[in-house]
């Protein structure tokens, strides 16, 4: 994803999370296509997709864990008082 520059412009967590998750479902199709056509591709370039795949769907969770870490702490917080 490109930086965002703009001091004008706050990028919600949520809207990023919904760009991965479109990200996510384009590159899923993409590989689905694949599959339901399939087309000669080395082994080792099976793999890498796959693994691009995973690495992708591990950021999606990582990144949707860290939006609800702050109601986490808020919970936490309000349950020590």
């Amino acid at each position: 994803m490109e930086p965002n520059h703009s001091g004008a412009t706050t990028v919600m967590p949520q809207d990023v999370v919904a760009h991965i998750d479109q990200k996510a479902l384009r590159l899923s199709a993409l590989l689905r296509e694949i599959d339901n056509n399939p087309i000669e591709l080395e082994s080792a370039l099976r793999d890498q997709l796959n693994d691009i795949l995973e690495m992708l769907a591990v950021r999606i969770a990582a990144t949707r864990a860290l939006l609800l870490r702050p109601y986490l702490e808020f919970e936490g917080a309000g349950s020590a008082a």
